[in-house]
């Protein structure tokens, strides 16, 4: 080898030997690329021949295409990187994601895909002096030997980014493709030289490094936001907890000063629970007080808060509702949890729940409100449980709603 610093490879005049292994080394190529595709994408419910079309159709097509251009392309490589983007067409009638999340998964696998076999067919010319075709395929079946390696341990790490993506931060798809448009341009040099093969290399790790840092900082974030939700989160009954509902009710309070828009509390207390306890156990206590508080956040409206306030007890925040939206709600879940027959094991159960009911005022304090919420709660209970009591009626010793 005369000049190790930039040989040119005429494909045209290679043996039929060496020609026949890239065409193998190309059919590897494409069966890694697709592979990987389904490791990072899910598959729509297709049937498993539409899914053979769609690929192989669109690789038939891509392969007579280039046969016709390439005698009149300027560049025979960037054609087959041109082509190549007719693969984003199975891509959209395959998989479920969205098109950002499949343009990203497609310029990512050709991206290491293409720098993969550039730098294999740069390190045989360089090692063995010209193209025998015998690297390059050894490259590409190491490559996709590594594929269950892969889907185990850098698949999860994809999935993170696509579900990123899919929440609108579609900026992180151009990343990839940047990226394929520069493999593209040192391929597209035509020469497999040092200058072409270690740019090649450092990119490649380059690549695989800010995918890692990406993946890494998304799973911090995703942490944080699970330790942030436990500490706002009842671990037995999943609703959120005192500390939370304190916040938002004081949040609720701030914008009601400034706003004058009402809100309304709902104090919800479970009728005899400790006797549930005793004589069933804690076990039971625990399955009921989750079922219950199931049946309460279906009740509620989307921007209403629930909380488990303590022991049997629950407090609803309903933002923007006067009286009369507040007492509807309560009596409908008084009605819920008292036609629901509850069953543990062998036991059915059948429970009421007292509620009071609580709307802000002039002058009311955001401990005030859940004073008066409470309070409603308290005197359902002195006048015999299983019925919702408005705190506006409680000085009077008037119920407004009595449930049977």
């Amino acid at each position: 080898m005369s000049d190790s610093t930039q040989i040119v490879v005429d494909f045209a005049n290679l043996s039929d030997i060496t020609l026949i292994i890239i065409n193998v080394s190309r059919v590897v190529f494409v069966i890694v690329n697709i592979w990987l595709f389904y490791s990072f994408l899910t598959v729509k419910n297709r049937p498993i021949w539409f899914q053979i079309i769609a690929f192989a159709g669109t690789w038939a097509t891509i392969n007579c295409l280039r046969d016709f251009i390439m005698p009149i392309a300027p560049n025979h490589y960037w054609v087959g990187y041109i082509l190549s983007l007719l693969l984003l067409i199975p891509l959209s009638l395959v998989f479920k994601e969205t098109l950002h999340a499949k343009l990203f998964v497609f310029f990512m696998v050709s991206s290491f895909s293409q720098a993969n076999f550039s730098i294999f067919c740069s390190l045989e010319i360089l090692v063995l002096g010209n193209m025998v075709g015998w690297l390059l395929l050894a490259g590409l079946l190491l490559e996709l030997a590594c594929i269950p390696l892969i889907r185990k341990y850098i698949r999860p790490h994809i999935k993170n980014i696509l579900d990123v993506l899919d929440q609108q931060h579609r900026v992180f798809y151009f990343f990839p493709m940047l990226s394929f448009v520069l493999v593209a341009f040192y391929a597209g040099q035509t020469t497999y030289s040092l200058f072409t093969c270690v740019p090649l290399v450092l990119f490649t790790l380059m690549m695989g490094f800010s995918y890692y840092l990406i993946a890494v900082s998304i799973d911090q974030t995703k942490c944080n936001q699970q330790l942030e939700l436990t500490s706002r989160t009842d671990s037995l009954t999943s609703l959120y907890n005192r500390r939370h509902m304190e916040t938002r009710i004081q949040e609720e309070h701030e914008r009601y000063q400034q706003t004058g828009v009402e809100f309304a509390l709902i104090s919800i207390d479970v009728d005899l629970f400790k006797i549930i306890n005793d004589r069933y156990g804690h076990a039971c206590g625990d399955f009921l007080l989750q079922s219950v508080s199931e049946d309460i956040r279906k009740s509620v409206r989307q921007s209403d808060t629930v909380a488990r306030w303590g022991g049997d007890e629950f407090l609803l925040l309903l933002p923007g509702t006067n009286s009369k939206i507040a007492m509807e709600l309560a009596e409908h879940i008084s009605k819920t949890v008292g036609r629901h027959r509850y069953v543990y094991e062998n036991n059915t159960l059948s429970v009421t729940v007292t509620i009071g009911v609580a709307v802000i005022k002039s002058g009311d304090t955001a401990d005030g409100i859940i004073k008066n919420a409470d309070t409603g709660m308290y005197q359902g209970k002195r006048v015999g449980r299983n019925r919702v009591v408005f705190f506006d009626n409680v000085d009077a010793g008037v119920t407004l709603t009595y449930l049977n």
